[in-house]
């Protein structure tokens, strides 16, 4: 039996038990593609990150789902740079930042450490920007998906499907109330995401728990191995570019918006997630997605 060290961090969550589950296994480049998959499935997280390789500069990592394997993954990425940094891989000296890179099969982008004043590390996700098309869903192809809750309660903005790493579709519902009160049927959800070329099903609205949250947001991930995640880094990337193209955020005031989004409130997982949009005379030119990550177990998985 070989022993690769393991550990599960709750991503996107000040405390346990709340935000998004990712798994990481170690020293994992001797691991072949169907033995990842198997792990990444035995583990049962939203997302299992296996490191291939580590230098001064980066990490070399792949992710995968209990399904298959993604192309990038926020969540997981915040909670690997948090248990690098906790092991000594990359140093952060308080009151400086720290840029390494995230190397993936598809991706190398850029990722910056920073330890804030109460000690906790945050990580910030550099991302590519978001393509939309038009996807016309109406409310009589929701409430079969989500119950009469939802009745009344789409809104006036359109649902759009939003494209990068992962494709998302879009629905901006009017009420926090209606987002609590959805009963979801994974299945329907499953069958129209596959239906409409969708990796996932978001919808958000602008109604929140938190006085210092911009938006409050449900995501449903049935075709790619979650029934719904708590806690989403590239999603709500797609939120937030939603947000600035359809004028609900005050971007002629600044050179940079912040957009502090809480998901998974109804799992009893409570998350924020944070995105920052980089603006230079009216044009997105970065957007960062990012937040802390909590460590809950740490020990070793065997491989016989």
């Amino acid at each position: 039996m070989k022993p690769y060290r393991v550990a599960l961090f709750d991503a996107f969550s000040e405390e346990l038990f709340g935000g998004s589950v990712a798994g990481i296994i170690c020293d994992a480049q001797d691991l072949p593609d169907e033995l990842m998959q198997q792990i990444a499935k035995e583990i049962g997280a939203p997302a299992t990150c296996f490191i291939v390789g580590v230098d001064d500069c980066g990490v070399e990592v792949r992710f995968f789902s209990t399904v298959k394997e993604y192309p990038m993954c926020g969540h997981g990425t915040v909670a690997l740079m948090t248990w690098l940094a906790g092991d000594g891989v990359f140093t952060v000296d308080p009151g400086e930042k720290r840029v390494v890179e995230l190397r993936t099969p598809s991706h190398t982008t850029n990722v910056a450490l920073q330890q804030r004043p109460d000690g906790r590390l945050e990580v910030m996700l550099t991302l590519s920007g978001v393509a939309f098309e038009s996807r016309s869903v109406s409310e009589s192809d929701l409430i079969p998906l989500f119950g009469t809750a939802i009745a009344g309660a789409v809104g006036s903005l359109p649902s759009e499907l939003a494209v990068a790493e992962f494709s998302h579709l879009v629905v901006p519902i009017d009420s926090l109330e209606t987002i609590r009160n959805l009963s979801p049927d994974y299945g329907k959800i499953e069958s129209l995401c596959r239906h409409i070329h969708a990796d996932t099903l978001v919808l958000f609205t602008l109604e929140t728990e938190c006085p210092e949250s911009t938006i409050h947001c449900r995501e449903f991930c049935p075709l790619v191995g979650t029934p719904e995640a708590p806690a989403s880094g590239t999603t709500n990337r797609a939120l937030a570019c939603y947000l600035l193209r359809h004028g609900l955020l005050d971007s002629e005031s600044s050179d940079c918006d912040t957009i502090i989004s809480e998901q998974g409130y109804e799992m009893n997982r409570p998350s924020q997630i944070r995105t920052e949009l980089t603006m230079c005379d009216g044009e997105l030119t970065q957007i960062k997605v990012g937040g802390v990550a909590t460590k809950t177990i740490e020990g070793v998985f065997c491989v016989s």
